[in-house]
């Protein structure tokens, strides 16, 4: 058996190494549909046993300051500033508490009885921690305990906003322990540092600048196959898009016909009283999710929209919230169980307070979330936020088939020019899968002038590209597959399900697996519904595994994706994954393969950064494979999970 015996820090450049060296997947052949979506193969429980044979782990080093961002950026902070950083606070009240190794249940427990509140976990193996006395000596004899440091406030500053002007006007989020957010402005960097003193303030970052990230796609994606052959059409699904506004913004007769009798809930958040769409973004990107005109039809043109209008009555998008979980309860108490944004903040793949915000939401409620990669490509390192969160499906765009539009539409397998890249700027694998999102066509506002589309094709629909457009057809796609796991499957599948079964369907478009342009590969369908999969039924601790075995065939590419909803990071840590499970795969031969390693021979590198783990098999071998998710470390648990196999 094969159990991880140490891990190594992985700068970008190193990771983006092993991610161009997927040699051992081609792309995945089509196979026919079932009837029904039922699985010609299913997943065998072996159940939940303790790792008995694991060695001494070798920790990847103190904390100290270079697990924090403030020392992983290229950003120089003035002499007298950073020493007013480095002085612990009067009566402080925050502190770093630094363990050896991978952090079982027992010592978290351990650690809470003392009275001391966790507050964030920071890799590798340290928690943020707030109590008020002596914490040294509250949390000696603690097992495995290392270190017990204050939480300088020089670890709260985004190193960002050291490049603003040092009177200049700065808008900022702040982060307070209770994890809750405060919009504020600053008069300058030295107003910044004194208010990064407070006992209260976890995190200020600067506040993101957001954007709208501006027929023939239903079938690159499939979604034509997954209504002729399977039935599937969103029916009993409602989907959420935040976005500029929709049509007339009245759910009367005067609305597109796309939406007429579709529209659960519509929220004018930006502008009182007034969801019209004098943009057209809005009212495009909703068609293409579930459309039901006459001429033209979305992805699921039979689930039903609410509707958030968030542009403010000076084109920007002053209707979203400070905190994104309020924009997604408002959805999710109308019925929407799926939402998607087609907006984001150009921040060269950071992780910013809004991606955590997603990430939170997403672990504790059954909602999907998606958002554009954003259109700031082709440099790498480019992912929009909130798209870094983690457990977002974050969307990029290949381009669609419209060669008479030119070589902006001709080849379904490349990217678009446009289209962000990853990784993230912590090294994780963005985009999670990709879309058609050039010369889309979908509903046209009646409000909107020529000059917002790229085409115009009549009164009623028009033209328009974008990682915008690529990200409503993949939540349409989502629709679609949560109905087949509902209707043909009998299980509510969770967000990590969805996310799991999305990209053990994708499609490679040429460049490996993966990448930071393509990232999983372009979503198709119909592999995506005939999936053995696990519905997030086990939940593991340190030094945990589950065990399953399914049979596979030779002949056709073995897939299997194994998603979690990790917790959400904290914004001060430089790398964001907390809780990090193992994929382990061992074929009837006894070859072993771990995820995310496609350098041969497979199960060396073991993957500390995503919260996404893929083995792809090109060639299988006919007969019994073992999976096993394997809990590395699990600090804020227990972690559940999901998988997905395609053979």
């Amino acid at each position: 058996m094969s159990m991880r015996m140490k891990k190594k820090k992985q700068s970008k450049k190193v990771f983006l190494s092993v991610l161009s060296a997927a040699t051992i997947l081609s792309t995945v052949a089509l196979s026919s549909p079932s009837t029904g979506g039922a699985s010609n193969f299913e997943l065998d429980f072996k159940g939940v046993s303790q790792i008995t044979d694991k060695k001494a782990v070798s920790k990847n080093g103190k904390l100290g300051e270079a697990s924090f961002l403030a020392d992983t950026e290229n950003v120089k902070i003035p002499k007298g500033l950073k020493k007013k950083l480095e002085v612990v606070p009067k009566d402080n009240s925050l502190y770093i508490v630094q363990f050896d190794g991978p952090i079982l249940e027992e010592t978290r427990k351990e650690l809470e009885s003392t009275g001391a509140t966790i507050v964030d976990y920071i890799p590798d193996y340290a928690y943020i921690v707030e109590y008020k006395g002596d914490v040294a000596k509250a949390t000696k004899g603690i097992a495995h305990l290392e270190s017990v440091e204050p939480y300088l406030p020089l670890y709260k500053v985004d190193p960002l906003l050291f490049t603003k002007g040092a009177s200049a006007l700065v808008k900022a989020v702040a982060l307070d322990a209770k994890q809750k957010n405060k919009e504020m402005n600053f008069k300058g960097i030295n107003e910044i540092v004194e208010y990064a003193a407070n006992n209260d303030v976890l995190y200020i970052s600067p506040k993101p600048d957001y954007k709208v990230l501006n027929d023939v796609a239903r079938g690159i994606v499939k979604a034509d196959v997954a209504q002729s052959s399977y039935g599937l059409y969103g029916q009993g699904q409602t989907v959420a898009v935040a976005d500029t506004g929709l049509d007339t913004g009245r759910n009367d007769s005067s609305m597109h016909e796309a939406f007429r009798g579709k529209i659960t809930a519509l929220y004018a958040l930006g502008r009182t009283n007034n969801s019209n769409d004098p943009n057209g973004h809005g009212t495009h990107v909703a068609g293409s999710v579930l459309g039901n005109g006459t001429s033209n039809k979305g992805m699921a043109p039979q689930a039903n929209l609410v509707f958030q209008s968030i542009m403010d009555s000076g084109g920007g998008l002053g209707g979203l919230p400070s905190n994104l979980s309020t924009l997604f309860s408002q959805a999710y108490s109308a019925g929407a169980r799926i939402h998607t944004n087609s907006w984001g903040a150009a921040v060269n793949g950071a992780y910013t307070t809004d991606s955590r915000n997603v990430d939170d939401y997403v672990r504790k409620n059954d909602m999907a979330v998606l958002f554009a990669a954003g259109n700031e490509g082709p440099n790498s390192g480019t992912i929009s936020a909130p798209g870094t969160a983690k457990n977002a499906i974050t969307v990029g765009a290949t381009e669609n088939y419209r060669p008479s539009f030119g070589s902006y539409a001709d080849n379904i397998n490349h990217v678009a020019q446009f289209s962000s890249r990853g990784p993230t700027r912590d090294g994780r694998i963005k985009p999670d899968v990709m879309a058609p999102g050039t010369f889309i066509l979908s509903a046209r506002s009646s409000l909107a002038p020529d000059s917002s589309f790229w085409a115009n094709h009549d009164s009623k629909y028009a033209y328009m590209g974008g990682t915008s457009m690529a990200t409503p057809i993949v939540a349409g796609n989502v629709a679609q597959l949560r109905e087949h796991f509902i209707k043909n499957r009998g299980i509510t599948p969770k967000p990590s399900l969805l996310k799991a079964a999305l990209i053990a369907g994708a499609t490679d478009v040429g460049l490996g697996f993966p990448n930071g342009n393509q990232g999983w590969g372009r979503v198709t369908l119909d592999k995506s519904l005939n999936t053995a999969f696990v519905n997030e039924t086990s939940s593991l601790s340190t030094s945990q595994k589950a065990t399953y075995s399914f049979t596979a065939t030779a002949g056709k590419p073995l897939k299997i994706s194994l998603v979690w909803s990790d917790a959400p990071a904290s914004t001060s840590a430089s790398v964001t994954l907390v809780n990090d499970l193992d994929l382990v795969i061992t074929a009837p031969n006894g070859t072993q393969y771990v995820g995310n390693d496609f350098t041969a021979p497979y199960n060396n590198n073991w993957d500390g950064r995503n919260n996404v783990e893929n083995v792809f098999i090109n060639a299988p071998q006919s007969g019994t494979y073992t999976v096993e998710v394997q809990a590395y470390n699990v600090p804020q648990g227990p972690q559940a999970f999901s998988l997905a196999i395609v053979n």
